[in-house]
């Protein structure tokens, strides 16, 4: 610890802080809140020879002690100026970041002025990607699966696995518990950094709808019922979060007992922002595989939100019943590629018209929108890591990317960009869409 210090002592006298001109004129209207961004410290630890020769839970416990006492350290001198003018914070380990609250012009300017390398900016926010809702579901047939389900093939891949001995958590508005198709799933872990809240519970719906596509046990909403659930309330009961709920988030899925092996993620925002890659490296290195939808901005190209348009992950477009990607007047999905010419999203899914778990404690609602799309692969994904109890993120996205549907393109999907020399991958479908029995081999 005396060598962090140091090291953390050293840097900061050989740079000084900024304010974001954003922040500086927030705080002048009245903003109390902003992050202290310090450099990042995820490829200082990945880079340790120590952990690379680590796995499973003796890694994750080795990558959490060393992103604590790296960042930690690292921060130490700013608390202690924060603390010396009264400000409250909190630290976090999987960003190297501080939330700092009570700021008044005079406080950040005394701030600013601490010796170091480090910027003062506004906190990012987040939001679930809008959805469009049809309303309750129509009269559900008993023993028929959803047709999201039945048109990735997950029926068929029930023959092998329905997704026993995997976890996946859900970062969203909550999940109701108590639905019918939900609570016999949950595997005990949750947070709630917005209301406390003992237990899972979700007001909004927007995560119990996911979560229900994800591995809901009735009424054939779930593409994977065998697997388990935790969840995590980045999203407050309005479909809203920031920077510091959704880091709060992140750390508890790397912490989280039992350890999820996915993470499913329909919310997002503007896209070309890199703020959250530290945290979704750090589950990348814990051997958590990231799944994020991409959007509902389309039809136009580079219209990805971010975290979904960003590398290590994969980021999930939205498709219909009829295999096209969802345009208006249905809920657009967002086309690549990223401000960076990365291809995006990574692959498609259906998005459109889906049904799944409402707020009740037996009731079905039909949304539309990625948010959708990204759930069913998060399912698919647990079949296939459940059939390949030895497989990482790099085996199940060559198994997806490599298996899916290719249906034929529009003038617009190719419009968007051909990386390839033929019409996959694009743009729009990424790699195709979700196949999830063809990626088993079935």
């Amino acid at each position: 610890m005396k060598l962090f210090i140091l090291l953390a002592a050293t840097i900061a006298l050989a740079f000084a802080g900024r304010v974001d001109i954003n922040l500086a004129t927030a705080v002048q209207n009245g903003e109390t809140t902003a992050i202290l961004q310090l450099p990042q410290i995820m490829a200082q630890v990945e880079a340790n020879p120590a952990l690379r020769s680590l796995s499973g839970d003796a890694k994750v416990t080795a990558l959490v002690a060393s992103l604590q006492g790296l960042t930690s350290a690292a921060q130490a001198p700013y608390v202690s100026v924060a603390n010396s003018l009264g400000l409250e914070t909190k630290q976090f380990w999987s960003s190297n970041i501080i939330l700092v609250k009570g700021l008044t012009p005079e406080k950040l300017s005394l701030l600013e002025a601490t010796p170091g390398d480090f910027t003062l900016r506004k906190q990012h926010t987040f939001s679930a990607f809008p959805t469009i809702s049809h309303g309750p579901a129509a009269p559900l047939r008993q023993g028929l699966n959803q047709w999201g389900v039945n048109k990735i093939r997950a029926p068929e891949a029930w023959n092998r696995t329905r997704g026993e001995g995997i976890v996946v958590a859900i970062i969203d508005t909550g999940v109701n518990v108590d639905h019918v198709a939900l609570k016999e799933g949950y595997a005990g872990a949750w947070a709630d950094p917005h209301y406390n809240t003992p237990g899972p519970t979700d007001v909004d719906g927007h995560g119990s709808h996911c979560a229900g596509t994800v591995l809901g046990t009735t009424n054939g909403v779930g593409v994977a019922p065998g697997a388990k659930w935790i969840a995590c309330r980045g999203l407050n009961h309005q479909g809203d979060g920031g920077e510091a709920s959704m880091t709060t988030c992140a750390e508890f899925v790397l912490t989280a007992n039992p350890k999820p092996h996915i993470v499913s993620n329909s919310w997002g925002g503007r896209g070309g922002s890199t703020f959250f890659n530290p945290q979704i490296s750090a589950w990348r290195a814990a051997g958590i595989i990231p799944v994020f939808a991409i959007g509902n901005s389309g039809p136009n190209c580079r219209t990805a939100g971010s975290p979904g348009d960003q590398p290590n992950l994969i980021a999930v477009g939205n498709t219909d019943e009829q295999d096209a990607v969802a345009i208006p007047p249905s809920n657009p999905s967002s086309r690549g590629p990223s401000s960076t010419g990365l291809l995006k999203p990574d692959v498609s899914a259906p998005g459109t018209r889906v049904v799944s778990c409402g707020t009740s404690a037996d009731n079905y609602v039909t949304y539309s929108g990625t948010s959708m799309a990204c759930p069913h692969t998060a399912g698919a994904i647990a079949l296939l890591l459940s059939a390949n109890p030895t497989w990482g993120y790099d085996e199940v996205y060559a198994a997806l990317t490599t298996s899916g549907a290719t249906p034929q393109l529009t003038t617009a999907d190719r419009g968007c960009g051909l990386p390839g020399a033929g019409d996959f991958p694009n743009n729009a479908f990424g790699h195709g869409r979700i196949d999830v029995a063809a990626a088993l081999g079935l």
